[in-house]
């Protein structure tokens, strides 16, 4: 039962308008004042009401899966050697201001 399926039943029915219908599903000035009036008469049940004063419908699909979730390979510092043992060489030159204005 969602709001949508209400409304259509009391607009088939006869028991509203499009316009009450546009008050209900987006909840215009006046709405819970509507819904009152549809229970107290008796065109709609209390299930119903409590329907239409709801924020959100909950919907969740039939195959909903949780997603996979996608994990980086582990990466362990300091450097961790290779299947020989030895870490790969590394060369550095460093530079001070003083080379550089020579």
């Amino acid at each position: 039962m969602t709001k949508e399926t209400i409304v259509a039943r009391l607009i088939d029915q006869g028991h509203i308008i499009i316009k009450t219908a546009d008050s209900l599903l987006n909840k215009k000035d006046g709405y819970a004042q509507d819904i009152q009036d549809l229970h107290r008469d008796g065109q709609i049940s209390t299930a119903e009401s409590i329907t239409l004063l709801k924020d959100a419908d909950l919907y969740i699909p039939r195959d909903f899966r949780q997603p996979d979730i996608v994990t980086l390979p582990h990466i362990s510092y300091p450097y961790n050697p290779g299947p020989s043992g030895t870490p790969p060489n590394v060369y550095c030159q460093t530079t001070t201001l003083d080379n550089i204005q020579n």
